[in-house]
């Protein structure tokens, strides 16, 4: 069985069939979501970071919800397709969630749902994003098994894994910007000569 490929993605599942893509990797472009209702709390959350990690990578991606991943070493495979029951108003609840969840907006964000046997699958497809939009937040966050608006994270994709941005992180960005705001050179600039 072929493997998808990035070339593949934007027409995911016509060229790599649900079915066809069961046992393939996660990769730096692909993350996959189970559900057995429609959008609980935690597969919103869960699906609003998976957005953000894209977003906030060079490449954008592609978010399948109906597919269960399982983990091993290294990684994380396709294991299973897990349709989600199609709703009339699902696409609607998607955008609601990711508009509600992730600051600002991505741009040029694409859902749409594909029929597969007893239910279909939720296709978020997330386009590279401008470095000027960048970094998307996720708000809200899962604590304890209950859900606190009052969070706030940053994530971005690297490979089949996420790296958060650190708060130290954060504030360094936050002076560095304060600092060239003030003073037109960041303090790295000020200290070169010439």
């Amino acid at each position: 069985m072929a493997a998808c490929s990035a070339a593949t993605r934007s027409s995911f599942p016509r060229t790599c069939a649900a079915q066809a893509t069961v046992d393939q990797n996660e990769n730096h472009w692909l993350d996959v979501k189970a559900s057995t209702t429609i959008l609980p709390v935690a597969l919103a959350n869960s699906a609003s970071r998976s957005v953000a990690k894209f977003a906030n990578a060079e490449e954008g991606g592609l978010v399948v919800a109906g597919m269960a991943g399982k983990k091993f070493p290294g990684g994380e495979r396709i294991h299973r397709v897990c349709p989600v029951p199609l709703d009339s108003r699902l696409i609607r609840k998607y955008q609601q969630v990711l508009e509600s969840r992730l600051y600002p907006p991505p741009d040029y964000l694409t859902i749409e749902a594909i029929a597969v046997d007893d239910g279909g699958l939720m296709l978020i497809a997330v386009p590279a994003q401008p470095d000027d939009l960048k970094p998307f937040l996720v708000h809200g966050a899962i604590v304890d098994g209950r859900e606190e608006r009052s969070f706030i994270s940053i994530i971005r994709r690297r490979g089949e894994s996420s790296i958060p941005i650190t708060a130290p992180m954060i504030h360094a960005s936050l002076a560095a910007d304060r600092t060239l705001l003030r003073r037109g050179k960041t303090p790295a600039q000020r200290d070169q000569p010439g």
